[in-house]
């Protein structure tokens, strides 16, 4: 039996060790006044532990890694009764992924006119389902990963924001209300995010090389909530779609030849409800994204028309137990939807069953402890990053996964 062994010496668990230290000593002030303002500043560093043990699941994590963190620094201020501005940097490393490399997460100028209209700009945090903007919020829930089926974390550097626009407000219906939301921007894309692992996946592109080429002319959507006259309860739905999605790179049958594919049109739908009772709290989504993909590698591969996308909904439910604990456990299913195979074929599904376990020790650390049993091997790549070759890529694998977060 292969046993874990757990050396202070790695850079994650000194990093989490000092993040710890950090947390039972120090105590940071909410707000910096500044002039006639106050400046509230924030943020978060998390360190964790993966095991995967049959698969590289969700990234190169077969047999444990420490390489698993994030970490994040917010500052804001108002101007008056409806002026805010504020900018967070981020950064990750998720196995193989993010590097621990610097980001402008989100930053806005938000002028709200009165309830119903406001108008924010700059980098906008990206609303799609329940938990599209609150993917950093790692305090407002006892899961390690939000459920794969719709927030898929291979994709949080790539879908988490855009840069544009989104006009917003609440319209009041009595007993109930609606949120609203519009925006228009666009996603800045790169081979070093993981959106670039789908396509590196595909078979399409040389490796391990892959796809050197990615961007979109824009992204447009919006998300209607619904509060119901029922405290707690609340449904949603979230449009949203891409424009000219395209990559470029070299053939996988002729590497010196470029291959182009472009979703003239890719969209996400997503339904989803949430309720909320005393110290549960039960949610539901459905997800179904995909477009007509086109991709040409000439002059060897004249242009093929063909479809892209996926099925994907969870059920999930929680409980706080009391100040320091919480439960947690969902259900999800991804499914391949343009295939010939049945979806019982597990290259074409992902099913994840995960049950949670999060221990407050004060007001700004908290541990988490995460198993998952994933079933099927759709969206288990093969790639340089993300290996799963085919003579060793199981059908099914469990996913351990441990998590301590400092917040201030």
């Amino acid at each position: 039996m292969k046993l874990l062994t757990f050396s202070p010496r790695h850079p994650g668990l000194r990093l989490a060790i000092i993040a710890l230290g950090a947390a039972l000593a120090v105590r940071l002030p909410a707000a910096i006044p500044v002039g006639n303002s106050d400046v509230q500043i924030g943020g978060f560093f998390s360190q964790g532990y993966l095991y995967g043990s049959n698969n590289n699941y969700p990234t190169a994590d077969k047999g444990g890694t420490w390489d698993f963190r994030e970490m994040a620094f917010n500052a804001s201020t108002t101007l008056g009764a409806h002026f805010r501005l504020g900018a967070q940097v981020f950064a990750q490393r998720l196995g193989t992924l993010g590097a621990d490399k610097v980001i402008l997460d989100w930053a806005v100028a938000d002028y709200n006119f009165n309830p119903a209209f406001g108008l924010r700009v700059g980098r906008v945090k990206y609303p799609k389902g329940l938990y599209g903007e609150a993917l950093d919020l790692d305090v407002v829930r006892p899961f390690v990963f939000l459920p794969a089926a719709v927030y898929n974390p291979i994709l949080r550097d790539f879908s988490a924001s855009f840069d544009g626009a989104m006009a917003y407000g609440t319209i009041d219906a009595g007993k109930s209300s609606f949120d609203y939301k519009l925006f228009r921007g666009d996603i800045p894309m790169s081979p070093e995010k993981g959106v670039a692992e789908f396509y590196n996946n595909s078979g399409l592109y040389a490796l391990p090389g892959g796809t050197s080429g990615l961007k979109m002319d824009s992204v447009t959507g919006g998300q209607l909530t619904w509060n119901t006259p029922v405290s707690g309860l609340k449904f949603a739905y979230s449009y949203s779609y891409y424009t000219n999605l395209s990559t470029d790179g070299p053939f996988f049958a002729y590497a010196p030849v470029n291959l182009h594919s472009n979703f003239e049109k890719f969209s996400w739908n997503t339904y989803s409800g949430e309720y909320s009772w005393n110290n549960w709290v039960f949610a539901a989504e459905w997800q179904r994204c995909g477009g007509a993909l086109a991709y040409s590698a000439v002059p060897l591969l004249p242009t093929v028309n063909d479809h892209s996308g996926w099925d994907g909904w969870y059920t999930a439910v929680s409980r706080r137990l009391n100040d320091k604990f919480e439960l947690g456990a969902y259900y999800g299913e991804v499914t391949q939807r343009y295939t010939t195979r049945p979806k019982s074929d597990p290259s074409v599904h992902q099913y994840d069953t995960a049950v949670s376990l999060r221990y407050d020790y004060n007001e700004h650390v908290l541990f988490k402890v995460e198993f998952h049993h994933i079933d099927g091997g759709y969206q288990t790549f093969n790639t340089p990053r993300i290996p799963n070759p085919s003579g060793t890529r199981q059908d099914d694998t469990n996913v351990f996964a441990v998590k301590t977060t400092l917040s201030f």
